[in-house]
């Protein structure tokens, strides 16, 4: 599928920092006028969106950055209204998984706890604690305007963000957690078609509650806004992981195990080796698993997350040298399925 016809991707590219290529959604404009809106004049609703933005950024960096400190690695950023898509592969431990899931939310926590005490003194609490309950009176006039503007507002945009990223569903933080404890018990695609299939019922509650329970003092449009972006987003990853199966097999087909790898390995040294000690072969053998070993995992991790950036965008999405190195991963398993004495 391509990019193309994936316009909840659709984004405008607008740079590359410390080697993670950053993009903004074209849904940002349409935030821009909900929030001109919402805050009544452009000057506060283009604030606010500035603010949603260096939040949204925020998020995303330190989801990249603690996947890269704890072994794994990421490289490109879309920023969307509602939170960001880091194409960010964690480390294949429990530990690495929770902090570059937890990464995003925390800093929002922290903005929040920072801006909070600000926002008691203006008397603005308990009722900014509120979900989905309007916007705080602000006004820019003066210096300590302004300031106290941009406080509320990073206090309000960054706990509404922590609220949304604690939702267990497709494509938010908590999310990713409950798909990887489903996968420890059930297999992978087993776990990915419950976990997306239950986004979209969340996202369909959340609509149906929006529509039922709005009243003043609470916006259930902003409930019913929510619900549908998170069942639309859930139904497009279904169709979009079918859409990529026959990718993802093909690359599968030709994979070989590393078993097969290390006992071809050894019937070969067995044939050149003679009159060498046996431990010598031995060494050999055990330091050429350690390294195909290592090599595997290095290859395997890079095509699954080329692969779930294909599942996200399509595979338009992928830049040439992300192309080039599916495609090298591709043939390296073909050429070594048709090596002789080897078998898939």
């Amino acid at each position: 599928m391509s990019r193309h016809f994936r316009p909840l991707v659709w984004s405008i590219p607008i740079g590359t920092w410390s080697g993670i290529r950053v993009s903004v959604s074209v849904w940002f404009l349409l935030a821009v006028a909900v929030l001109c809106g919402q805050l009544e004049g452009w000057s506060l609703g283009l604030l606010a969106t500035m603010v949603l933005f260096i939040s949204v950024l925020l998020h995303e960096i330190a989801r990249v950055w603690v996947a890269r400190v704890t072994g794994g690695w990421g490289d490109e950023i879309l920023a969307w209204p509602l939170g960001g898509l880091a194409f960010v592969q964690p480390a294949m431990t429990t530990r690495g998984q929770v902090l570059a899931a937890l990464a995003g939310p925390g800093v929002h926590a922290l903005v929040c706890v920072v801006t909070g005490a600000a926002v008691w003194r203006a008397g603005l609490m308990p009722a900014a604690l509120v979900p989905f309950s309007g916007w705080p009176t602000m006004t820019l006039a003066g210096g300590a305007g302004l300031a106290q503007a941009v406080i509320l507002m990073l206090f309000t945009v960054n706990w509404a963000l922590l609220l949304i990223n604690l939702l267990p569903v497709h494509p938010f933080d908590v999310g990713r957690l409950l798909e990887w404890t489903l996968s420890d018990y059930l297999s992978k695609e087993t776990a990915a078609d419950l976990f997306l299939r239950l986004g979209a019922l969340v996202g369909v509650g959340l609509v149906a509650t929006g529509m039922l329970v709005d009243q003043p003092g609470w916006h259930g449009t902003w409930v019913v806004g929510l619900g549908a972006v998170i069942l639309v987003l859930n139904l497009d990853e279904i169709a979009s992981r079918r859409a990529v199966d026959e990718l993802e097999t093909a690359l599968l087909d030709y994979e070989l195990s590393l078993d097969e790898v290390v006992e071809n390995y050894a019937s070969i040294e067995s044939e050149d080796g003679v009159g060498e000690p046996w431990g010598h072969q031995q060494n050999e053998m055990r330091l050429a698993e350690e390294q195909e070993e290592e090599r595997q995992r290095e290859v395997e991790q890079r095509v699954d997350v080329l692969l779930k950036k294909v599942h996200r965008c399509g595979f338009d999405a992928l830049n040439d040298d992300e192309k080039r190195q599916l495609r090298q991963a591709s043939h390296q398993y073909r050429d070594r399925a048709t090596r002789p004495g080897e078998t898939v």
